[in-house]
C-alpha cells in the first residue's frame, strides 16, 4: 500500500511538471519595476498631447492593484484604438508612488509601438 502511494505521488509530481503554468496569461503589478508582463484590459480614455507633440496617452484597466494604468504611444498608433476596445500591452510595469499611477513602458523604444508592444480592437 505504501509503495502504491509513493508511486502515485511521484507520478502526480511528474505530471504537474510536464504542464507548466502559462506565464503569458499572468497579470500582476508591484510597487517597483517588475519583469516584462502582458496585461489585458479595456481602453478607458485616449488623451493626445497638444501639437506639436507626437504622442498620446492611452489609459486602460489593469489587474489589481493597478486598476487604472497608462501607456504613452505615438498619435497614429493611438488612432487605431477606441474607448471601450480590448487592449493587450506587453512591457515593463512601473509605479509612480507620488502620484499612485501605473504605467507600462516598452522594452526597447521610447514609446509603446502598435503591433510590437500593444494591440487593441
Amino acid at each position: 500500500m505504501r509503495a502504491g502511494t509513493c508511486l502515485l505521488v511521484i507520478l502526480s509530481t511528474l505530471a504537474a511538471a510536464s504542464f507548466p503554468a502559462d506565464s503569458g496569461r499572468a497579470q500582476s503589478c508591484a510597487d517597483d519595476y517588475v519583469s516584462v508582463e502582458t496585461i489585458t484590459g479595456t481602453v478607458i480614455e485616449i488623451d493626445p498631447a497638444p501639437e506639436p507633440f507626437q504622442t498620446a496617452d492611452i489609459y486602460m484597466t489593469g489587474p489589481t492593484p493597478c486598476e487604472r494604468m497608462w501607456l504613452q504611444v505615438l498619435k497614429p498608433d493611438a488612432a487605431r484604438c477606441r474607448v471601450g476596445d480590448r487592449i493587450e500591452a506587453k512591457g515593463i510595469i512601473t509605479m509612480d508612488p507620488e502620484n499612485a499611477s501605473w504605467e507600462i513602458n516598452p522594452e526597447k523604444n521610447a514609446y509603446m509601438m502598435f503591433g510590437q508592444d500593444f494591440t487593441c480592437g
